[in-house]
C-alpha cells in the first residue's frame, strides 16, 4: 500500500456520486467531480479539472435592472441548454442585489468562497 497519493478520472455516476458524498461527510462540496484522489485504498479528495459548467456574468449595475435580468437568464439557460448542459454553477457576488434572490430564482447556494484567478506559465 503506497502513502503517495494518486489522482484517478472518474469514470461512471456511482463513483462521482461516491467522491461527492465523502466531501459532504467530510464538511465541504463536491458537486461534480472528474477525479478522485486516492491514498491506499481510501478516497481522500476529488477534484473537477476544467469541466465546471461555470457561468460568470457581469451586467452593468445602472443600466441593466430586474425585468432585463430576468430575460437575461432566461436566455442564458436556453444557451446552455442548447449546449446538453443540465446543471451549472453561477457566481454571483455578495454585494449584488440579486444575491439575495438567488434561492427564489432556483439557484442552491453551495458554500462560502473566494475564487482567485492566476495565469499560469506558457509550456
Amino acid at each position: 500500500m503506497s502513502n503517495i497519493p494518486k489522482v484517478l478520472k472518474i469514470n461512471d455516476p456511482k463513483s462521482l456520486q461516491l467522491v461527492s458524498n465523502l466531501a459532504e461527510e467530510d464538511g465541504d462540496n463536491m458537486k461534480m467531480p472528474t477525479h478522485a484522489v486516492v491514498k491506499g485504498n481510501d478516497i481522500v479528495g476529488g477534484w473537477n479539472l476544467c469541466e465546471v459548467p461555470m457561468v460568470l456574468l457581469w451586467h452593468h449595475s445602472k443600466k441593466v435592472g430586474a425585468k432585463d435580468s430576468l430575460i437575461l437568464n432566461q436566455i442564458q439557460e436556453s444557451m446552455l441548454s442548447e449546449k446538453g448542459v443540465n446543471q451549472a454553477f453561477i457566481a454571483c457576488n455578495s454585494h449584488s442585489p440579486y444575491h439575495k434572490h438567488m434561492e427564489h430564482f432556483g439557484f442552491e447556494p453551495v458554500w462560502p468562497t473566494n475564487i482567485f484567478f492566476k495565469n499560469l506559465p506558457k509550456i
